[in-house]
């Protein structure tokens, strides 16, 4: 919305009729308003109308007949409608009723409850009315903005001279080289405006925490429902470290998901923390499952920490801190309530990484599985940390997480280590839109436009799964393939099992019953123990598609797709994915989606299906790798290239050794803070995967896909090399045959033969013992 020109909408049903002097008082009422620069945009039916409000939030009023017209009047349930739509976005944006005859006491109370004013245009001049609506419009824009962007915008609009950093001015640099003026050209004057230094007393302190970023982030903390909230501008990975270097003392014990972001792993570095590790599930896709429930109790994680040699001259054998990623990154979310309850018996602080999963407090749906929804009269309750990328999800800029903290006796947070760690990971010099985009972003998640966003979320992504399944089951009554969805094939329904995609829409989308994973059902594949008791369930809005090739016990099938031949086939179309598997892609369905971009994408699996049938060349279906690799699969089609992909997958076995590599456990040598001493004193080495068994890590190897550390720093290669060195084996001779399609090992890397090399701790040998002196005989 513009503040500088605002506009208002008006809807009638029914114009008076021509040279009436209701028409005309209208004419001049449209004329007085338009002279003080107010815009109107006229809907000339209730439809058209309704149609506005819903997909616009830019009116500054809106303006509704009630019964101007002469042969009808505006009914009370096409008004309301138009007036719920109105107020899903803004609680505060004015309402005005027009009238000829009408008198307040005659209106309905429905809408007596909404409008700001009731306008009889026989009863005032239409300047006056256009003077009340000026300032009824100043009024709501004076209130709209949250408060960072509101003091950012005005000091940027004053034209102020910045004398302080940045160096090119407010852009002016920019202008002075071609290259410079295109840059200006493509990103704005205003950003360039408003980024300025710190210096601007008007804005406060993001680092200090004072003035507007302080307003704003009370403001965030009420609107997620936590006691902080604190504005981080280096992404989650920054706020994880924030996170765990306010908490965790040096040689502290520390249980943490194995499903972690690698920031988990730097963030013990930095704390000098001593781990354990929860081990999760997983199942046939490769997908990564919860954690079972058994492995958060206290018997269980005593255990851990009694095995673990890290545990032996730690401070403490309690541990002080737990780490649980939530949801999974295929969006398999725990019952948090119960996750929380299990953990209080054994530490007074847990930490949800909470990364692509910033909208659980908005839709009832997600009840019972957000952090900052834990309940606060819990027995022994911990205090509870949310760490949420603001960015993935929500609408804020790359970089922008939020950190939540909820407090409680038991586990209580002091301000003064959490201020200062975050000082430690904070800078001087802020970009300040980074900062106004995490401001924007609370706004806009506070009631009621916050629901109302993720209900517009949810529906677009459960009709883009039952577009899928209607689609697929077409095609399987005609004996033909195409993709799926992970997601349940029936649904029960008022106590009926319903084909997914016969379900009513409204009942997916608010229905967490429909969602709810259960011990027996095959369709996920997952250990009964992970499911049971309403433990797992899926989160719609992550909509993991499934290429033909396995099922969820992991059965391989004859014929196959591999999940990176359709992720590279989208990728060729512009269509960028989350994340792919061996036979899965996962796409996320956010605040930004929209119902055309959910349909392309529909359309691009069609043309894929299309392009497979007709035995398509891979000049035509993936040109671009053709480009690069022309010798290599010269004379290929694409179900050639499919085929052979899948019988190497099947050959190498990759699927069950990435799940075996995953759930190996290796032994503990070093914290992995020491092991990070070796590194920065230059006591580490390169070795081929031939030479690793025996050997240990000196960083955290992680495969992609399923993206679980197989190996952590400090921890031993199995020195028979066992599953981990046979999967980082057949992931290098997958590599080799499949140039274009190589997996990720994060620092795991190949050569230029392609041969992979791992980064190890220098072995410490025994110094050489001097030889025993021998007293000759005399």
């Amino acid at each position: 919305m513009s503040m500088n020109r605002p506009w208002v909408l008006y809807v009638t049903s029914d114009l008076p009729d021509e040279g009436s002097v209701y028409r005309f008082a209208l004419q001049r009422l449209g004329t007085a308003i338009r002279e003080r620069g107010i815009q109107v945009v006229q809907a000339i039916t209730c439809e058209d109308g309704l149609v506005i409000a819903r997909g616009s939030a830019s009116y500054s009023a809106v303006a509704i007949d009630w019964d101007l017209g002469e042969t009808a009047k505006m009914s009370e349930a096409p008004a309301l409608a138009i007036i719920r739509a109105v107020r899903e976005k803004s609680v505060r944006v004015p309402i005005f009723l027009f009238s000829r005859n009408a008198r307040t006491p005659d209106l309905p109370l429905s809408v007596i409850r909404e409008v700001r004013e009731y306008v009889n245009l026989a009863g005032e001049t239409p300047d006056f009315f256009a003077k009340r609506l000026q300032f009824a419009i100043d009024d709501y824009h004076a209130g709209m903005l949250p408060p960072y962007f509101k003091a950012l915008k005005k000091l940027t609009e004053e034209g102020t001279y910045q004398w302080d950093a940045p160096g090119h001015m407010g852009g002016a640099a920019y202008l002075k080289h071609p290259a410079g003026a295109e840059f200006h050209e493509f990103f704005g004057e205003n950003i360039m405006r408003a980024d300025i230094g710190i210096s601007n007393v008007e804005l406060g302190s993001w680092l200090d925490i004072e003035g507007p970023p302080a307003e704003s982030q009370r403001m965030a903390a009420r609107v997620f429902g936590a006691d902080w909230t604190f504005y981080v501008l280096a992404g989650s990975s920054a706020s994880n470290r924030i996170v765990a270097q306010a908490s965790i003392a040096k040689d502290d014990m520390v249980v943490i998901d194995r499903n972690c972001h690698k920031s988990l792993d730097h963030a013990m570095i930095l704390c000098g923390a001593r781990p354990v590790y929860f081990q999760p599930s997983r199942n046939g896709y490769g997908m990564i499952g919860l954690i079972p429930p058994k492995r958060f109790t206290k018997e269980h994680i005593r255990g851990l920490i009694a095995d673990s040699p890290l545990s032996k001259d730690a401070t403490s054998k309690e541990p002080v801190h737990a780490v649980v990623t939530n949801p999974t990154y295929d969006g398999l979310l725990y019952n948090v309530d119960r996750v929380t309850e299990l953990l209080a018996a054994s530490v007074p602080r847990v930490h949800f990484d909470e990364a692509w999963y910033a909208y659980g407090k908005f839709h009832p749906i997600y009840k019972h599985r957000y952090a900052m929804g834990v309940p606060h009269d819990m027995k022994d309750r911990p205090t509870v940390f949310s760490v949420q990328s603001t960015h993935k999800m929500l609408p804020a800029f790359s970089m922008a997480s939020y950190i939540h903290v909820s407090n409680s006796k038991r586990g209580e947070m002091a301000w003064s280590p959490i201020k200062e760690a975050f000082m430690m990971h904070g800078t001087t010099s802020p970009f300040y839109p980074l900062i106004a985009s995490l401001d924007i972003a609370s706004a806009m998640m506070d009631e009621p436009s916050g629901p109302t966003l993720l209900r517009e979320t949810l529906s677009y992504a459960v009709d883009f799964r039952a577009a899928v399944a209607a689609v697929a089951k077409r095609f399987e009554e005609e004996g033909e393939w195409f993709f799926s969805l992970f997601q349940p094939d029936r649904v029960n329904i008022k106590g009926k099992k319903v084909a997914f995609y016969d379900a009513p829409r409204e009942v997916l989308a608010s229905d967490p019953k429909c969602w709810t994973l259960h011990p027996g059902e095959a369709w996920h594949g997952l250990p009964d123990e992970v499911v049971a008791d309403d433990f797992c369930m899926l989160d719609p809005s992550k909509v993991t598609i499934l290429c033909p090739g396995t099922d969820a016990r992991g059965k391989l099938s004859k014929q196959g797709i591999p999940g990176a031949i359709l992720s590279k086939f989208l990728d060729a179309r512009r269509q960028e994915i989350a994340r792919t598997g061996d036979y899965t892609v996962l796409v996320l369905f956010s605040v930004g989606t929209t119902q055309g971009k959910w349909g392309t994408l529909l359309e691009t699996l069609l043309a894929f299906k299309r392009l497979y049938d007709r035995n398509a060349s891979l000049e035509e279906a993936l040109p671009d790798l053709m480009r690069a690799y022309p010798q290599r699969y010269a004379g290929m089609t694409l179900p050639q290239l499919c085929e052979e992909m899948h019988k190497a997958m099947s050959d190498l076995n990759l699927q069950a050794m990435a799940n075996q590599a995953g759930e190996a456990l290796s032994e503990q040598v070093v914290t992995p803070a020491a092991a990070y001493q070796r590194l920065i004193h230059n006591d580490t080495e390169e070795v081929r995967l031939a030479d690793l068994p025996g050997r240990v890590a000196a960083l955290m190897i992680v495969p992609y896909p399923p993206g679980i550390p197989v190996l952590m720093p400090g921890e031993r290669v199995d020195p028979k090399g066992g599953p981990i060195l046979r999967f980082l084996e057949a992931v290098e001779k997958y590599g080799k045959q499949f140039p274009g399609f190589g997996r990720e090992v994060q620092n795991v890397h190949p050569d230029a033969n392609g041969d992979m090399w791992a980064r190890v701790l220098v072995e410490q040998r025994a110094p050489a013992k001097a030889p025993k002196t021998v007293a000759r005989k005399r």
